[in-house]
């Protein structure tokens, strides 16, 4: 189930639209990708890499973890640079940073479900940088199943090369994985 908003951007490093999502988090995780992107089968190894980290990427495709295997809320922000900010960095709980390649300029969020009633986001093609800061990971019930995580996501054009890596992790073993 995805369900999405298009709301008037934040203004100032947060560039002009942002979007109100919610997604299943199918086995804790998300897939932020281009719309021709097909990540097919990966080995175990780069599923495992995910749950250690919460980020991993593949042609087109940025992996992310999530706290719960259910329906989440991501904001998703495209931006005209990289945060300049850091008030997020050390509010979140969280936060990886990837490279995406979009050629398509569509993308989409979701857990390997490319069916066509998922919604697109139009952006333009090209080559960006992806922030997830998570938020809300020592909100979850002592069983896991209830909780006030979310997640934002900051996508910036770029022509850097952005390796996935860990800019913040949480401290403690990462739920969901």
């Amino acid at each position: 189930m995805i369900e999405m908003k298009r709301t008037p951007g934040s203004g100032g490093d947060h560039g002009s639209c942002r979007w109100r999502i919610t997604v299943l988090a199918d086995y804790s995780t998300l897939l932020i990708q281009d719309d021709d992107a097909d990540l097919g089968e990966p080995e175990r190894a780069w599923f495992d890499a995910l749950a250690e980290n919460w980020i991993n990427t593949a042609a087109g495709v940025v992996g992310i973890g999530a706290a719960r295997p259910f329906t989440v809320p991501v904001t998703v922000d495209v931006c005209r640079a990289p945060p300049a900010d850091d008030t997020e960095l050390r509010q979140a709980d969280h936060v990886t940073q990837a490279g995406l390649a979009l050629p398509s300029g569509r993308l989409l969020i979701s857990m390997q479900d490319t069916r066509d009633k998922i919604p697109r986001i139009p952006l333009a093609p090209g080559n960006y940088a992806v922030r997830i800061y998570s938020h809300g990971l020592n909100s979850l019930s002592e069983d896991g199943l209830e909780g006030e995580d979310h997640y934002h996501v900051v996508l910036w054009p770029t022509d850097e090369d952005h390796p996935a890596q860990v800019l913040k992790r949480y401290p403690e073993p990462l739920p969901g994985g």
